[in-house]
C-alpha cells in the first residue's frame, strides 16, 4: 500500500541536487574543453540561479510553467487524439512525463464531466436565463 509520504516531493532539496548536478557537468565539460575550472563564487551563482526556480516569481519558472500549461491545453483541446501535440520549446527532455500528465489530466476531466455535468448544466441555465 502506497502512502502520502513514499510520493512526497521536496522542491528545495531537489533544485540543491540538481544544482549540484549542473555545476558538475559545467566542470567535467570545461576540464574536457580545456578551460579552467568554475570559481567557487561562480559555483555558487549558478546553484543560485537553479535554486531561484523554486520561487513562483523566477521568469524561468512562469516560462516553464505557462509552456506546461499551454501543451495541456493544446491535448485537452485535440480530444486527445493521436499523436499528442508536441511538447513546447525546452520540454522536450520530459515530454514522456509531460504526456503521461495529460493522459491523466484528461482522465480527471471526462470524470468531472461525467459526474458534474448535470449540476454545471443547471447552473449555466439560470445564468443564461438571467442574462
Amino acid at each position: 500500500m502506497c502512502t502520502l509520504a513514499q510520493h512526497s516531493f521536496h522542491l528545495e532539496d531537489a533544485l540543491t541536487t540538481v544544482g549540484e548536478k549542473v555545476c558538475l557537468e559545467v566542470s567535467s565539460c570545461l576540464s574536457l574543453c580545456g578551460f579552467s575550472p568554475l570559481t567557487t563564487d561562480k559555483e555558487a551563482v549558478l546553484k543560485g540561479q537553479v535554486h531561484a526556480v523554486a520561487s513562483p516569481d523566477n521568469p524561468i519558472r512562469r516560462i516553464v510553467e505557462s509552456r506546461i500549461l499551454t501543451f495541456l491545453d493544446a491535448y485537452l483541446a485535440s480530444g486527445h487524439q493521436k499523436p499528442l501535440p508536441t511538447a513546447p520549446g525546452g520540454l522536450g527532455p520530459i515530454q514522456k512525463e509531460l504526456e503521461e500528465v495529460a493522459v491523466k489530466f484528461a482522465r480527471l476531466v471526462n470524470y468531472n464531466k461525467m459526474v458534474f455535468s448535470p449540476y454545471y448544466d443547471a447552473i449555466l441555465s439560470k445564468i443564461l436565463v438571467r442574462s
